[in-house]
């Protein structure tokens, strides 16, 4: 295993705690960071990890969540950035509160990461970076705008991230995952196919960071669906919105939290 100092942020369930137990079992040594430390708490004692409270959005939290694991692992492998919200917010619902939220935790939150993890990493004149995106930022899906564009604003600062960071021996990887069976994905209002559990997920997520990819994406079929999605033109991009995913009659119960 080439990763054996690892830090993850959203660790305290879905493909975070998954991936801790995952980690664990290969013999890496972990700290877990997330704002839920009583389910935190459990996975590592569990796993016999390092914890802290970590909330992604504030960034003297993350600040101090770094310098807390570099001071137990004195040097840090992999960073696993996992911390997400979501859920449905349609435009007949919109706030800019509401799209705040989400930006905060999904693209600034990764910001508060990179501000504090870089300088170490460059200073050490090594590491990796794995960024939980998804296959929901190609384009502005109904009822998931603010979803779907900050997760396509995490994409491309990544996609950034790796081309700049590659001289520095630093390498970045964004990580692009279907439907996975969590607390987020509960809350969707239409069919999720392909769906699979967080551990599956965790599993493909480590081969493929294993494996040095610079984007780990799956299952297949969804890949393929996007990039399909990607190049259809404006018009018909529409009408297959407006028929595959109608505006729900149920008003929109905002956003639905990692905990992380």
């Amino acid at each position: 295993m080439k990763y054996k100092k690892v830090i993850i942020f959203g660790a305290s369930q879905g493909i975070g705690k998954a991936l801790a137990y995952g980690y664990h079992s290969a013999g890496a040594k972990l700290v877990l960071l997330s704002r839920n430390t009583e389910a935190l708490e459990k996975i590592a004692n569990e796993t016999d990890s390092y914890y802290m409270k970590c909330d992604i959005t504030d960034r003297e939290n993350v600040k101090k969540s770094v310098e807390y694991s570099l001071n137990l692992l004195n040097t840090i492998d992999l960073v696993i950035i996992n911390s997400g919200v979501g859920g449905p917010l349609w435009m007949k619902d919109f706030t800019s509160e509401k799209l705040k939220e989400i930006y905060n935790v999904n693209v600034f939150g990764t910001a508060n990461v990179l501000e504090f993890i870089l300088p170490l990493m460059k200073n050490q004149g090594y590491g990796t970076i794995a960024g939980i995106s998804s296959l929901a930022d190609v384009r502005g899906y109904s009822g998931s705008g603010a979803y779907s564009s900050s997760k396509a604003a995490l994409s491309t600062l990544l996609e950034a991230a790796r081309v700049e960071l590659k001289k520095y021996n630093i390498k970045v990887i964004t990580v692009r995952p279907g439907f996975v069976k969590t607390a987020m994905t509960a809350n969707n209002e239409f069919r999720m196919p392909f769906i699979m559990s967080p551990e599956k997920a965790a599993e493909k997520i480590r081969k493929g960071i294993e494996a040095g990819k610079p984007v780990v994406q799956f299952p297949f079929p969804i890949v393929l669906a996007t990039k399909i999605v990607k190049i259809l033109p404006v018009r018909l991009f529409d009408l297959t919105m407006g028929r595959l995913r109608p505006e729900a009659d149920t008003k929109s119960q905002g956003t639905s939290h990692q905990k992380s």
